[in-house]
C-alpha cells in the first residue's frame, strides 16, 4: 500500500549537506511511497535540482498570512512556494503555533493555502495527555480545518492531517502502537462529520514524533495510519532512504 514519508528538515542543512544528502538518496531509493521534502525556505530551489518527474515532491515549512494587495516585510506567500516548486505546506505545526500571537493564526494559514496541498499538524502537549485531554485539544485544533469560511479560493480535493503529539516530537517516546491507530480513527471522523467539503475517504493521517527507522514500519502498518512526517531522522540520509523503501 501506497504511503506518505514526509521529512521536515526544520532549520537543518546546507549546501554542502544538501549534494552529500542527495548522492546517497537518489542512488538508493526504489520507492513507490510519495515522499515530500520540507527544506528550509532558502533551500527549496537547491533541491530542485534533484527532482527527476515524480521522485520526489516539495514543501514549504510554514505560510505567511498576508491578505491581499497588502505588503509585509518578512515571510513567505503560497505563489512564492508554488513559484519555486512546492506543492505542499505544512500549517500549525507546534513549533510554530507557539509563536503565533493568536489563536487563529493556523486558520490565516489555510486562508491563503490557495493550490498548495496542506497538511494541517495537530497535537497535543504532555499535560494534555496526563490530564486526559487529548480530544478536547485535537477538536480545538481541528475546528480550524473544517471551518468553511477558510476556504474562501479553492475547495480542497482532500485533507491531510500529521498528528504530532508534542511530548514525542524529538524526545524517542511514541504513543503505543494501539493509541496512534485509535487517534488517527478519531481524526478521521471527526473532520468527516465536520468539514463542509470531504468524507472519510479524502482525509488521510500521518504520524509525526519520533519516527525512526526501528519504529516505521510498525507505524505505517497500525490501522488508519497512511504515513509519517518525520523530524531528526529524515536528515540522516541513509535512515531516510531506507524508511522510503519500506513496503507496507
Amino acid at each position: 500500500m501506497k504511503k506518505i514519508i514526509a521529512a521536515n528538515w526544520k532549520n537543518n542543512g546546507s549546501k554542502k549537506f544538501i549534494k552529500d544528502y542527495f548522492n546517497y538518496f537518489l542512488e538508493n531509493l526504489v520507492s513507490n511511497n510519495e515522499i515530500i521534502i520540507f527544506p528550509p525556505d532558502l533551500y527549496i530551489d537547491k533541491l530542485n535540482y534533484y527532482r527527476d518527474k515524480d521522485n520526489f515532491n516539495l514543501g514549504g515549512q510554514n505560510l505567511t498570512y498576508v491578505c491581499d494587495d497588502v505588503t509585509q516585510t518578512s515571510g513567505h506567500s503560497s505563489d512564492m512556494f508554488i513559484d519555486n516548486g512546492c506543492n505542499y505546506i505544512l500549517v500549525g505545526h507546534s513549533e510554530v503555533r507557539g509563536q503565533y500571537t493568536t489563536c487563529n493564526e493556523a486558520a490565516k494559514s489555510l486562508y491563503v493555502s490557495n493550490d498548495l496541498q496542506v497538511i494541517f499538524c495537530v497535537g497535543e502537549s504532555a499535560d494534555a495527555k496526563k490530564n486526559g485531554n487529548t480530544q478536547n485539544v485535537l477538536i480545538k485544533q481541528l475546528e480550524d480545518l473544517c471551518k468553511k469560511g477558510n476556504y474562501p479560493k479553492v475547495n480542497p480535493k482532500k485533507v491531510i492531517v500529521a498528528y504530532e503529539p508534542v511530548w514525542a516530537i524529538g524526545t524517542g517516546n511514541i504513543p503505543k502502537i494501539d493509541d496512534i491507530s485509535f487517534i488517527h480513527r478519531f481524526i478521521k471522523t471527526y473532520v468527516s462529520e465536520n468539514h463542509p467539503f470531504l468524507k472519510e475517504k479524502d482525509i488521510m493521517v500521518l504520524y509525526g514524533g519520533s519516527v525512526n527507522l526501528k519504529n516505521a514500519k510498525d507505524i505505517l502498518s497500525a490501522r488508519y495510519v497512511d504515513g509519517v512526517l518525520i523530524g531528526g531522522a529524515s536528515l540522516d540520509a541513509e535512515e531516510f532512504t531506507k524508511i522510503c523503501n519500506l513496503k507496507i
